[in-house]
This record gives C-alpha cells, structure tokens and sequence, in this order.
C-alpha cells in the first residue's frame, strides 16, 4: 500500500472520527423530543423559520445562559399540548462545573407566534403529536433579537385589543390578553437567562418611556437580578434619572436582587438614595429595603444601621423621621430594640419619640418592656 493510500485512508477515518463527535454534540445540546413530527435544521434564520411555518408548530432551539437553571417542576416530562400545568417557573439551581443550556420552545400557527416557554435541557419534550421543528446553531444575538420582536409584538396586540361589555366574549378578551401578557414576560426572561452582552442591550431598551409600565418594571427586574455589573448599572441609572417616581420605586426593590460583586455597591445606592431622593415615597422605599437587607445575616451591612440610626434622629422632614423608624422595626429584635430605644430616648421630635414607642410595644422583646415599664413609672 503507498503511503499517498494510508494517508488518504487517515483522512477519510479522521473525517468520519470528526463527524460521529459532531453528531454526539449536537445529540447533547438537543432535549429527548417525544409523539412528535420531529425534523432538525441547521443554520437557518429563527426569524424566517416562525414566519414560514403554517400549520400549528413548535420550534425549539438551545441558549447559553448565564448560570444552571431548574424550572422548578418535579417531573422529567413537560407535555406542551393539552391542559398539563407545565407554565415557567424559573428557578435558581446551585452553581455546577458545566452550565448546560436552556431550551427556548415557541409554538407558531401561520407564521405568529402563540406561546413561548423555556426548559431545561434534560426534562423530556412531549409535543402532543405536532410538527417539531429542532434549530441547531441558533446564535444566541438571534436568540435575543427574536425575542424582543416578539415581545414587542404581544406589546401591539395587547394594546389593540378592546374588551367587550359582557359575556363570553368579554372572558375570551381578558384570557388573550393574559396570553400576550405572558409571553411579554416569558420573552423578557428567556432574554435575560441568555449567556450574551446584547441581552443587557435588549433588556436597557425595554425599560424605556414608550414601553407599557409593565414591561419596564419586568425588564428592569431581570437587569438587576440576572444581568450582573451592567445590569446593576442600567438600573442605578434608571434610579437616578427617570422622572415616573412610581416606576422609580420598584427599582429601589430591584436593587435589593443584585449579586456577586455589585451588592455592595447596590446597598451604597440604596443608602444614597434613602439619604438625599427627591420623592419622599422613594426614599422611604429605600429605608424599608435597607432595613430588609440588613436582616439578612450574610449580608448585613453597618451602613445601613448607621443611615436609619441618623434619618431617624435628625432628617428635617418629619415623614422620612416616621418611615425611618419603621424601617428600625422591620430590623431583627437584637438590631432594631435597642435602636429604637435610643431614638424614643434621645430624639428631639416628640413625634419620632412617640412612634419609636409605638413599636417597642409592638415587640416581645425584654428589652423593649423593661423600657417601656420605665417610661410608665417616668
């Protein structure tokens, strides 16, 4: 045998070697598809293949995300037809060596869209015995634009639709208007679990005025609770600079979710924003979740003590000096008694003072009834 025929019989093994690995990956980045009229297509356009489809249809296709996920549910099997209780129910899983992707599964009936749910990738797919169309290669920046358009477009039709006096009719409006609302917030999800930069960029977008107030709250709440550093500073931003004081007090909330190495910048904005807002209602949100956060053990904060401790005693309005010191009594006992003894002790507002006793009644602490029995013989 020449040695021109064994290297070109190397090749032709090494090229079937390099094709069954190829065939294995792609079986490990595609869930088990079960009663199903199952077809695979690579490197095609997620867009154009929704707008072609006309029977009633379901594509699926996989996304990086940004850590495991774990849709909550008990079964391995989600059965996407019929009346199962398969609905999303994202969860946090615990960190894993390898992160597998997510399965985004979108059911289109001539060429519009009428569902989208996200899975893990190793819960069993029952397709009720439609049209199954698997997209291999789908890029995650595809992925997330697809997602907006539709988004955007249960935005129109939710918006369009006009609810009938009464009736049958009326139920059916309201039901369509749940369903678009839905895949608002599935959409904004699947987005926000996408392991790419362009998701931060998608979810910015819909916090803006010419959204519906829904969407920017839920757009908002996922940059703050998925979208790590940049997502922190998206909302920050938003917190300092929209002009809907309403709006802006969500975002005191959704400061509260950041992770990682932003929390403690989160709690510095947080203080900052309790210190000096505009909106009183704002601020007062912002001592509330302070004193929240200050409760969680691993995440405690002196700052935050220390901030309430001050607005409490010594802010010139005398609505922040009252939510101040509710916000000392939603602190744990062994934090918050002994501070609001101190206010009730040294304030020199004989409305603060009053209100520090209010709660110390409200506690079983000995503490607070040893104070409050001196205050009696006093």
């Amino acid at each position: 045998m020449s040695i021109e025929k064994s290297v070109q019989g190397f090749l032709v093994a090494a090229g079937m070697i390099m094709a069954s690995v190829t065939c294995v990956a792609q079986q490990l980045q595609q869930p088990k598809i079960t009663h199903a009229q199952l077809s695979v297509k690579s490197d095609v356009s997620l867009q154009q293949e929704i707008q072609t489809a006309q029977a009633s249809t379901w594509i699926g296709y996989s996304i990086p995300v940004t850590h495991r996920m774990n849709s909550g549910w008990d079964s391995d099997v989600v059965h996407l037809e019929g009346n199962k209780d398969d609905g999303e129910q994202i969860l946090s899983a615990p960190p894993d060596a390898a992160i597998p992707p997510a399965v985004v599964l979108v059911r289109v009936t001539a060429g519009k869209v009428e569902r989208v749910q996200i899975e893990q990738m190793d819960r069993q797919i029952e397709a009720g015995g439609l049209p199954f169309v698997w997209l291999t290669n789908i890029s995650p920046v595809n992925s997330v634009q697809t997602l907006k358009k539709i988004v955007e477009a249960n935005i129109v039709a939710a918006g369009s639709t006009e609810t009938p006096a009464e009736g049958d009719s009326r139920s059916a409006t309201r039901e369509s208007e749940r369903s678009h609302r839905r895949m608002q917030d599935t959409g904004i999800v699947a987005i926000a679990l996408t392991d790419t930069p362009e998701a931060t960029s998608a979810l910015r977008s819909l916090t803006a005025t010419t959204y519906p107030e829904q969407v920017r709250e839920r757009a908002a709440f996922w940059l703050a609770n998925e979208r790590g550093s940049e997502g922190f500073k998206a909302v920050s931003e938003l917190l300092r600079n929209d002009h809907d004081d309403a709006f802006r007090e969500k975002l005191v909330f959704d400061l509260t979710l950041v992770k990682g190495d932003s929390k403690s910048a989160a709690i510095g904005e947080l203080i900052a924003t309790a210190k000096s807002d505009t909106s009183p209602k704002v601020r007062s949100q912002a001592q509330f979740w302070l004193a929240q956060a200050a409760g969680k053990k691993a995440e405690g904060d002196p700052r935050i003590v220390q901030t309430l401790r001050q607005q409490a005693s010594d802010d010139p309005n005398a609505a922040i000096r009252k939510s101040a010191v509710f916000a000392l009594s939603r602190l744990p006992e062994e934090q918050g008694v002994p501070e609001l003894i101190q206010v009730a002790s040294t304030s020199k507002d004989a409305a603060t003072r009053r209100e520090a006793i209010f709660w110390l009644g409200q506690s079983k602490d000995p503490r607070a009834l040893a104070y409050l029995e001196k205050v009696v013989r006093e």
